[in-house]
This record gives C-alpha cells, structure tokens and sequence, in this order.
C-alpha cells in the first residue's frame, strides 16, 4: 500500500542519513523552534508529500499526475513571493512558462482526463505539489545555520516517526521473504535514488539558490522519461521530445539568469560551504 511504501522509503532513508551524519557532520540542532520547523518540514515535506502523490497516482492517470506535477514552480514562487521570500521578475516568471510550456507540450494536455473518476487523484496530487512548494520555502531559513545533511537527516527522522504507525500496520502482513526479487530491488531503488540523493541534493541547492529555481528542475523529470524510455522500453523518439527540450531548457536558463540579475552570482552556487562539502 501507500503507507507502506512510504514507510519503507522514510524509514530507509532517515537510517542512511544518521549513518552519513555520524561521519561527515558533528552538528546538533538544540533550539526547540528550529526542532519544532523541522517536524513541520518532515510532515509536509517528506510524509504527506510523498502519501499524497502516492495515494494521487493510485486514483488518477500517470499523464495527470505528470501534467499535474508542473504546477510545483509556480506554488513555490507564489508561496516564496507572499513570504517575502524571494522577489518576482520578468525572467523568472517567463522562465517557468517557458519551461512548463516544454514539459506540457511533451506529455500531452490533450490526454489530460477530468472526470469524476480522477477527480479525487488529481486534486490529492495538487496538494502533494503545494505542499512540497511550502516545504522548499521553508526549508531556506533553516539552511542559513545548518549544514544541508543535518537538515535532511532531522527532516528524516521526524517523518520516520510520524509515518511508523501508519506503515508497521501497512506492512503487518508483507512477507519480505517470499517477494521477488524485482519487489525488493525496486524498493531499494525507491529508497536510494528518490529518498537519499534526490532529497539531499535538493536540499544542497537551496542553500545556494533560490527555492523558485531549484522548483523550476522538475521539468527536466517528463524530458528524462522521454530520453529513457527509448532506451530502457526501446520506444522510439519524436521530433516533440526536441523541441521540448529546447522550451524547458530556454526556461531554465532565463530564471537562472534572472536570479543572477537578481544579486546572486552564479559561481557561488560550485563553492563549498565554509565548513567543507
């Protein structure tokens, strides 16, 4: 089930990042506010993110979910925007139309379905987007004083606990043993790609860059699904897969420009932290 996916991804996770944490990182956060944010991250960011796109997926189509995913640069703008966060620009605002334009024209809005029958999965996966927007946001602040994986292993930490009740009784009645193979190496999968350095580098990036920006990446998720599937599926490419890729990355290269209109230099962005990388 959800949950127990989920449980299992977390779980993975935040037992790899404690072990990262020991080794590279001898940093405590002490302040019961910053704990406190650090829950409020791993709810919103790690557990109902992840439950409501599975649960979303689960009741809608894979097209919508993919077209759906696109509105997670403009949450995170807006929501960056109201903070007083981040300032709106010309580039960057052009830039996530520009790329969006890419990513929709590739997966298709004409096959996009809006029907009772998906009506409850696309709406589970809008909120999955807002809430990873919030969780990008808000997570900036936090990356001022800490170091990336001592972030991202309380983050985990926090999720593990809170998605534990849900996902032992999700898995109460799974018998590892006796799954397939192609079971458990998809999980491990789930854990070490999409879990540990998925998050950690996003978590990299905003240290360095604004949270509209480091969004504006999950364009380029629809462009390496048509670039893999030829050669993993043997499907075969189109001319619609080329000229997506020109629109979404013209986009990332405006909102990149703009942030470095916008006062920051770019160089900083490949400069470790003064504690080390």
């Amino acid at each position: 089930s959800p949950s127990g996916i989920v449980f299992c991804r977390i779980t993975g996770a935040a037992l790899a990042f404690v072990v990262i944490k020991a080794v590279t990182v001898r940093e405590k956060v002490t302040d019961r506010r910053d704990l406190l944010t650090l829950a409020g991250l791993a709810l919103v960011g790690v557990v109902l993110n992840q439950l409501l796109f599975l649960e979303g997926v689960k009741r809608t189509t894979a097209i919508n979910a993919n077209i759906l995913i696109t509105t997670i640069p403009a949450f995170t703008l807006a929501i960056a925007i109201v903070l007083r966060r981040e300032r709106a620009s010309a580039a960057k605002v052009l830039g996530i139309l520009c790329a969006a334009a890419g990513a929709l024209y590739l997966v298709g809005p004409d096959r996009l379905r809006l029907d009772p029958a998906t009506a409850l999965g696309n709406g589970l996966i809008v909120c999955n987007t807002s809430l990873y927007a919030v969780y990008l946001v808000l997570s900036k602040r936090l990356l001022e004083r800490y170091h990336p994986v001592t972030v991202v292993t309380y983050v985990f930490l926090f999720g593990a606990l809170f998605i534990a009740p849900f996902g032992v009784a999700a898995l109460r009645d799974v018998r590892f043993a006796t799954e397939p193979p192609a079971v458990l190496i998809g999980l491990a999968y789930i854990v070490v790609f999409p879990s540990i350095l998925a998050y950690y580098l996003s978590i990299w990036a905003l240290r360095r860059t604004a949270s509209s920006l480091v969004a504006m990446y999950v364009y380029l998720q629809p462009l390496m699904t048509a670039v893999g599937a030829p050669i993993i599926l043997h499907e075969r490419v189109t001319a619609r897969a080329g000229l997506a890729a020109a629109l979404i990355f013209a986009g990332l290269a405006l909102a990149t420009w703009g942030e470095q209109r916008g006062g920051r230099v770019l160089g900083a962005a490949f400069r470790p932290p003064a504690e080390g990388a």
